[in-house]
C-alpha cells in the first residue's frame, strides 16, 4: 500500500529530526476530519502511527493513540477542485468537533495532525480554530507535500486535484486497484464513485466489482448522507439497485478479473 511506503518515509524523518515530538511524554494522533467514511489522510496516519509507536516502544513511552476529529456536516463536490477563496468561505463555516478530546485526556499532550498535501493552509487554519480551545502542550502539522508560495503571490489549488487524479481518471483505474486487494476506503473514493459524471459507466463497474465492496459503499453513502445529497442520489439509488438485483439473483455476481473499458 502507497500509505505505508510515505508513512514510513515520513517517520524516519520525524523520529530523526524530531525525536523531542516522536518520544513526547505524551503524544496523540490524528488526522484530516471526517465524518464516517474516513479522509485519505487517515490510512496514512494509521500506517504512521505505527512507525512512531515502534520508535516509542524502545524508548520506553507509551503508545501514541490516534483519535478522530469530527466533521460535523459533510459537504458535497471535491475539496481538490476548489479555489483558493471558495476553500477559505467553505472552511469558514466548517463545523469540527473534538469532542473525542476528553480536556483530561490532552492536557499537556502534543498532537500530531497528518495530512497528505497543503496547498493554501485553509484547512489547516480552521483545525487550528477548532483546538485552539484544547489544553495541548503544543500542535503540529505533518504533511507528505506542501506547495509553496510562487512570486506572484497566488497559489494554484488545481494542483491538489492533478495530484489526486494523476492514477485514478475512472472507474476502470479504480477497478484496477479493488481487483489488486490494495483498497482501503476513503471520501474522496466515495464521491469519485458517486459523482454524476461516472453515472455512466456506473452500472457496469458496480456489476464488475465483489459484493463487499458494494455492500460498504452503500453503508458509506447512507452513514456519510451522500443519499440525500442531490448531486449524488441518483448514483446512491443505482448502488442500492445493484444490491437489490444481487440478493434476488444468486450467482449474478460476474467474477471480478472481467475488465473494465
Amino acid at each position: 500500500m502507497a500509505a505505508r511506503t510515505f508513512a514510513h518515509a515520513l517517520g524516519t524523518v520525524l523520529a530523526q529530526r524530531h525525536p523531542e515530538l516522536t518520544c513526547a511524554p505524551r503524544l496523540l494522533i490524528t488526522s484530516s476530519p471526517y465524518s464516517y467514511v474516513p479522509t485519505a489522510a487517515n490510512t496514512l496516519a494509521r500506517c504512521l502511527r505505527q512507525v512512531l509507536n515502534e520508535v516509542r516502544t524502545r524508548c520506553g513511552l507509551a503508545e501514541a493513540p490516534l483519535v478522530q476529529v469530527d466533521r460535523t456536516h459533510p459537504s458535497s463536490g471535491d475539496y481538490g477542485t476548489l479555489s483558493a477563496s471558495a476553500r477559505d468561505q467553505l472552511m469558514a463555516v466548517n463545523d469540527l468537533s473534538f469532542r473525542r478530546f476528553a480536556p483530561r485526556a490532552v492536557r499537556d499532550a502534543e498532537l500530531l495532525i497528518v495530512d497528505d498535501v497543503r496547498v493554501t493552509g485553509a484547512h489547516q487554519r480552521c483545525l487550528v480554530r477548532a483546538s485552539d480551545s484544547l489544553p495541548l502542550a503544543g500542535r503540529t502539522f505533518v504533511y507528505i507535500a506542501s506547495f509553496g508560495i510562487p512570486a506572484s503571490g497566488r497559489v494554484d489549488p488545481t494542483q491538489e486535484d492533478a495530484l489526486n487524479h494523476a492514477a485514478i481518471r475512472s472507474l476502470g483505474d479504480l477497478a484496477t486497484i479493488v481487483r489488486a486487494g490494495d483498497f482501503a476506503w476513503n471520501v474522496r473514493v466515495c464521491k469519485f464513485v458517486l459523482d454524476p459524471a461516472n453515472r455512466g459507466d456506473l452500472p457496469r463497474f458496480l456489476a464488475l466489482m465483489p459484493g463487499w465492496f458494494v455492500r460498504d459503499l452503500h453503508r458509506n453513502s447512507c452513514r456519510d448522507g451522500y443519499a440525500q445529497m442531490n448531486r449524488y442520489s441518483p448514483s446512491h439509488a443505482m448502488v442500492g439497485s445493484e444490491m437489490a438485483a444481487r440478493a434476488s439473483t444468486p450467482g449474478r455476481i460476474p467474477p471480478c478479473q472481467i475488465p473494465l473499458g
